[in-house]
């Protein structure tokens, strides 16, 4: 078996803010997030947001086989973003692909353009994580933040799940109360998002 990839920011854009490791058996996990995702325009809609991701990820159809599923990992890897807009949220070698953005302090609302692209990038990179540690023989699995855009905008099979594709969940589809989870590891936030916007993901390992 291979080193475990992924677990420290040298592999990450300059803004991850930090990579935090609990034990699986720490994470808040409770209906609340499911309320959280109710409130979303995506509920319902988004083959891998509740209740159809139970469809493409049966161990997430209730709060308690949620719990089941995360308590059979051994260790958890929470991964930090933070950006106010001046952090690139691109590796150096793909910055021809980003050399038209001008990065800068951005505050409210302005912010949401920098939250959509860097969490394009965040789904695409947390699943390289998830499978660059499996090539290694890990068995892993990686969550992100809100919800999965791996396919862009369209997800070409959003009317007949299951995913095909290897999309990501999201903490929150997963019954993981991010907001209280930040707070359980002394992360400062906003909510709503002022001055600077926090992204979160998570890798766990058998």
């Amino acid at each position: 078996m291979g080193k475990l990839k992924y677990i420290t920011g040298k592999t990450f854009p300059p803004f991850l803010s930090e990579i935090i490791q609990i034990d699986p058996k720490d994470l808040p996990i409770d209906a609340t997030a499911r309320i959280f995702c109710q409130r979303c325009g995506l509920y319902n809609r988004a083959i891998l947001c509740p209740p159809l991701l139970a469809q493409t990820h049966p161990q997430f159809k209730t709060i308690d086989s949620s719990r089941k599923y995360f308590n059979s990992f051994k260790e958890a890897y929470i991964y930090i973003f933070k950006n106010d807009g001046r952090q690139r949220w691109w590796m150096k070698k793909e910055h021809q692909n980003f050399s038209h953005l001008t990065l800068k302090r951005r505050v409210a609302r302005q912010l949401k353009g920098t939250e959509v692209s860097s969490a394009r990038w965040i789904t695409r990179r947390m699943r390289k994580v998830r499978q660059a540690n499996e090539k290694a023989g890990f068995v892993v699995d990686a969550f992100i933040q809100g919800h999965c855009d791996l396919c862009s905008r369209k997800c070409p099979n959003r009317e007949n799940p299951p995913c095909i594709r290897g999309g990501l969940a999201s903490l929150e589809a997963c019954g993981i109360n991010v907001y209280q989870l930040l707070r359980d590891l002394g992360i400062d936030y906003e909510y709503p998002v002022v001055n600077y916007l926090t992204q979160v993901t998570m890798m766990v390992v058998a």
